[in-house]
């Protein structure tokens, strides 16, 4: 089942589309016949597909494709486009504002149907995970909210993704990740420092179980005085875990240590998690230039107070690359801390849950 947004100022269509799309299509269909209001919708709550209309007031068909196209979260959603211009020159400008598809009205509820099939079946086959594999969550500026996400995030990949799911807390200075789900960090990695490589069952006898499913090998309660972990040491853990889990998320010490350049050598993916703050973005232009502008970068916007300094925009001009996704700032989430259970368990339908959970099923 899809969820599919249908923007046609054509009342009575608008509804023979919903009952096509959601009696014989399956789908979960959501309508509305405001082209400003349903583009709203779609930036807020990305549909897997859209079909959009070409005349309306206000603003046009193309102009919602336009608009999709150039914001990240919407811009490799399907579109098809509604018209009741047939000509090539329509089409042409259908597919120059964006769109992936084109019909001309009147049009057949089968052939849309099977339009609609279609697309969705090329999206399910062409599509991967973005956050997949080993997940390295970063930033060199503390106080940014990287274990909280950490935590919200591997807990929701321990729910959502098939296997397992397993979370690495590298941190060397009393890291806060089992705090944060009510674990005591009994065993821990300090326990590795004897032996040059731990084994995959030393490594093994280290994981602790938390209630959600999801295993986390914790960083010793006490800070140590010294290095942490070694890169070698690193590099063996994390393959050791690949070999277990299906998802690995790592919160990564906030200094290019050997242990986070072993992450980051082992990430499929890092996030480089960042405020809207000139100081964040500061610290994560240094970071990028540091190394080198990694492909395996990608930002997250962590929203940890009301009100943000910076907009989506400056901060993209400034990293030179877009947001993959944000995380609004959530009164609720003091109290999860509070009480030591993930918000993205204890209120699944809060804010903070919602984009987390965006952030773990987003594809490319």
């Amino acid at each position: 089942m899809a969820e599919i947004l249908v923007i046609d100022d054509n009342v009575d269509l608008l509804e023979t589309v919903r009952q096509i799309l959601t009696a014989r299509g399956g789908h979960q269909v959501s309508v509305s016949s405001d082209a400003e209001e349903g583009l709203a919708r779609a930036l807020a709550n990305p549909p897997d597909l859209a079909i959009v209309d070409v005349m309306m007031p206000r603003i046009s068909g193309y102009e919602i494709c336009r608009q999709l196209r150039a914001d990240p979260r919407t811009a490799t959603i399907p579109i098809i486009i509604f018209t009741a211009r047939g000509q090539p020159v329509d089409r042409q400008a259908a597919m120059e504002s964006g769109a992936d598809d084109y019909m001309a009205k009147p049009v057949p509820m089968q052939e849309l149907l099977d339009r609609v099939d279609d697309w969705l079946g090329k999206q399910a086959a062409e599509k991967t995970y973005v956050l997949a594999g080993t997940i390295v969550l970063l930033s060199l500026r503390g106080g940014v909210g990287v274990t909280t996400l950490a935590v919200n995030l591997a807990t929701t990949l321990a729910q959502t993704r098939d296997g397992t799911a397993c979370l690495v807390d590298l941190c060397p200075s009393s890291g806060h990740v089992a705090l944060q789900l009510g674990l005591r960090p009994e065993p821990n990695w300090s326990n590795f420092f004897q032996n040059s490589v731990p084994s995959a069952e030393a490594i093994e006898a280290h994981l602790l179980k938390h209630d959600s499913g999801l295993h986390v090998l914790a960083s010793p309660i006490f800070p140590i005085v010294g290095h942490g972990l070694t890169q070698p040491r690193v590099a063996a853990i994390l393959n050791a875990l690949r070999q277990r889990f299906t998802a690995i998320v790592v919160d990564a010490p906030s200094v290019l240590d050997g242990a986070t350049m072993a992450a980051l050598e082992a990430a499929t993916v890092a996030g480089m998690v960042i405020t809207a703050e000139a100081p964040s973005i500061q610290t994560a232009v240094g970071t990028l230039r540091a190394l080198g502008d990694w492909e395996k970068f990608r930002l997250i916007l962590n929203q940890i107070v009301p009100a943000a300094q910076l907009s989506t925009g400056m901060i993209e001009r400034a990293l030179k690359q877009p947001i993959l996704g944000a995380v609004p700032f959530d009164p609720a989430q003091a109290q999860a801390l509070a009480q030591r259970k993930p918000l993205a368990l204890q209120g699944p339908a809060s804010p903070l849950a919602q984009a987390v959970r965006g952030l773990a099923e987003k594809r490319v």
